[in-house]
């Protein structure tokens, strides 16, 4: 009995929209995890001094990043971050549509992970507040969002918005590139979400003094939502406004763009040369 097309049809129509359900809830859910794990840390340092170091609190960040990873890696391409999703879409890993999805899912897995934070501490927060003199500070905000100069370690008075962006351009480069050098290598598929978690808390080592490290727009802009809606307003968002779009979402992207292309172009030369190889050793 031979197969009716239409039928055949429905049937792979039906496994792709299952096959990309179950990538959208992956990045959805990788997106919450590591945003939830990495701000509550920030949430435990800040109001409960939890932490001598900022060390600490970087590796959190990692191990949130590891545990999200190898949570969704089985059935998603486990970007959980916009920069990582369009550097993909670069190098056409995964489809414009799929960006989309990926960007709608990560955007959202922030904002229910910054939603839990807020329940979770807001009465902490509110008490902070009231004992160090602070109303709807940056301070209390940075649990949810990114803010340049970093206000909780208060080290750091001022910071250009050029600075700023050239961190978190930088260090969503380097992680980009080592993502995709890692795809690539066999040898490590098992044990590369250590190697990006240790990267995430290596820049957050680096970055974290200057910008907070964001580096992930889903992280900051959906934790930044809730800041903005339940309690903080437009302390949420530091004036100029130009000023948080171009660091910690256009900086990221171009950043993981940049990289793409790097990759691309490192690849090409390194076949190119293998294949000139070849070639004279024919002769």
């Amino acid at each position: 009995m031979h197969n009716n097309p239409y039928l055949v049809s429905l049937r792979l129509e039906d496994c792709f929209v299952k096959t990309e359900l179950k990538s959208n809830i992956g990045e959805f859910l990788g997106t919450f995890i590591l945003t939830f794990i990495g701000c509550s840390a920030v949430a435990f340092d800040l109001l409960f001094k939890a932490f001598s170091s900022l060390f600490q609190v970087a590796c959190i960040w990692g191990v949130g990043v590891v545990l999200a990873i190898y949570v969704v890696k089985s059935f998603s391409k486990a970007c959980l971050n916009p920069a990582v999703s369009i550097g993909f879409a670069v190098l056409k890993k995964i489809s414009v549509k799929q960006l989309i999805h990926h960007f709608f899912a990560q955007l959202s897995g922030g904002i229910v992970a910054g939603l839990l934070i807020f329940l979770l501490f807001i009465s902490k927060i509110e008490e902070y507040e009231l004992i160090n003199g602070l109303k709807h500070s940056q301070e209390t905000a940075a649990i949810f969002g990114e803010f340049f100069p970093n206000p909780i370690s208060k080290d750091l008075k001022e910071l250009s918005l050029i600075s700023a962006f050239f961190y978190e351009l930088t260090g969503t480069f380097i992680l980009m590139l080592i993502i995709l050098f890692l795809r690539i290598s066999k040898n490590l598929s098992r044990v590369s979400p250590f190697f990006i978690g240790l990267t995430v808390a290596g820049l957050i080592l680096w970055i974290a003094p200057f910008t907070q490290c964001g580096i992930n727009p889903a992280r900051d802009f959906g934790p930044r939502l809730v800041a903005y809606y339940f309690k903080w307003g437009d302390h949420a968002f530091p004036k100029p406004r130009l000023s948080f779009l171009s660091v910690y979402i256009f900086a990221p992207l171009l950043g993981a763009v940049i990289a793409a292309g790097s990759f691309a172009f490192f690849i090409k030369r390194v076949t190119q040369f293998g294949k000139s190889r070849k070639r004279q050793h024919s002769m």
